[in-house]
């Protein structure tokens, strides 16, 4: 059985990120200068490596869909969609305020943060159940390589999920702007073989001219 190979792409720095505002769902994003020249980093080092991704799925943010671009131009995937389950939380009242907020907010009603639903909105752990099942689809599908381009609460969440560790070491696994995670899939047991590598240390990560 061939190796299957997933990249997980946090997308660019948004000019909301440079301003500590949490974004959310309602707050699609315009990524900054350093978000795309993050973005375009990646897309070169994944080029030269050799990686033909067979497909890229992208978050329906605006700030995914503008990464996404950028690495179609260089990475020309056989097919690109957008899929929901990879969208940001929907953090209702949250979204566009201080990042702090929600720390506060889940204090005074005392649950953990991660446990924090806002009305209408979901928790980290309703999250890190959708960006599980787009990884089952995945594993069970027939695709080599597959390109994923989300946000960081949700790798954060589904990195947990692999390495079967709880929420209270999530901010450890919280990427950057443009952070790569790259996990090989052999007769289905995953390998992280690269967790959150910065665009700037990607390439000396890779291995150079292999095709997958």
């Amino acid at each position: 059985m061939r190796s299957k190979h997933i990249y997980l792409i946090k997308h660019g720095e948004t000019e909301e990120n440079a301003r500590g505002i949490h974004q959310g769902q309602a707050v699609g994003g315009t990524l900054s200068k350093r978000g795309r020249d993050d973005i375009r980093t990646v897309g070169a080092a994944l080029a030269a490596a050799g990686v033909v991704a067979d497909q890229m799925l992208v978050s329906p943010m605006s700030r995914c869909r503008e990464s996404a671009a950028l690495l179609t131009a260089v990475l020309a995937p056989t097919a690109a969609r957008v899929d929901s389950r990879l969208a940001a939380k929907n953090s209702g009242h949250l979204a566009g305020q201080p990042r702090g907020l929600a720390a506060e907010e889940a204090a005074c009603r005392g649950v953990p943060i991660h446990q924090l639903r806002t009305p209408g909105g979901e928790s980290s752990e309703d999250v890190q159940a959708r960006y599980g099942s787009l990884w089952e689809e995945i594993c069970a599908g027939p695709h080599r390589t597959t390109i994923l381009v989300g946000h960081g609460g949700g790798i954060a969440c589904l990195l947990l999920r692999l390495t079967q560790h709880g929420f209270e070491r999530y901010l450890e696994y919280v990427p950057g702007s443009g952070c790569v995670t790259w996990v090989e899939l052999a007769e289905n047991a995953p390998r992280i073989r690269l967790t959150n590598a910065p665009p700037g240390e990607l390439a000396w990560h890779l291995p150079t001219g292999s095709t997958r």
